[in-house]
């Protein structure tokens, strides 16, 4: 896992040149060099996209790790900076993504009826409903709902038979509800059954 505490002393060579010859001899030095480099301005980018420090950290070492994984790709007669800050702009959104498409998923699964209540913004109330529940809960969402997981690859995932995933999945829906309307002032329909939820796949 790459550091973002630890820094070293540039020592003059372009990025372009250091690229190069990582490009070229796999140098650890010349890669630990760029690191160092970039690693202050990619955070402040990343922060300033996301709003969030922890995935800002996550963006950056993604985008780091896309530089080791498709250095072949790399021309040596282009500007570093800008072929490796595309990279991280492309990271950051496609984090935004996922965040945005996890809070309309979220809040689809709280509520048969998302339109009469107040929306929640991606990232803010509906991720905070999701992080209120139970961890065994939650994970079992998560993998469900957020990574299309089927029941039976969610119990392999996390330990448990395919049965205790679905029980897991059901609570969880249940007090996802639950918290829903309790939070918008609405009242819980206690008889709605959870297979009357528009994500019934979720725990069949």
């Amino acid at each position: 896992m790459l550091s973002f505490k630890k820094k070293q002393k540039p020592d003059g060579l372009p990025s372009e040149h250091l690229m190069r010859r990582f490009q070229q001899t796999g140098d650890a030095r010349a890669f630990a060099e760029i690191v160092a480099r970039c690693l202050g301005p990619s955070l402040a980018i990343a922060r300033r996209i996301l709003s969030d420090a922890s995935l800002a950290e996550d963006a950056v070492q993604e985008a780091f790790l896309r530089v080791v994984r498709h250095r072949e790709a790399y021309i040596p007669t282009q500007p570093f900076a800008s072929w490796f800050y595309t990279i991280l702009r492309n990271v950051c959104v496609d984090a935004l993504r996922r965040r945005a498409r996890q809070a309309k998923l979220v809040q689809e699964a709280s509520s048969r009826q998302p339109a009469q209540a107040q929306p929640a913004e991606p990232g803010t109330d509906a991720m905070d409903l999701l992080a209120g529940l139970p961890k065994g809960e939650r994970d079992v969402l998560v993998l469900r709902i957020v990574q299309n997981l089927s029941l039976k690859e969610v119990g392999s995932a996390m330990g448990i038979t395919e049965e205790a995933a679905k029980k897991r999945a059901q609570r969880g829906l249940k007090r996802l509800r639950d918290r829903y309307h309790a939070r918008y002032d609405q009242p819980a329909r206690q008889t709605q059954k959870t297979a009357d939820l528009p994500l019934v796949g979720a725990v069949n």
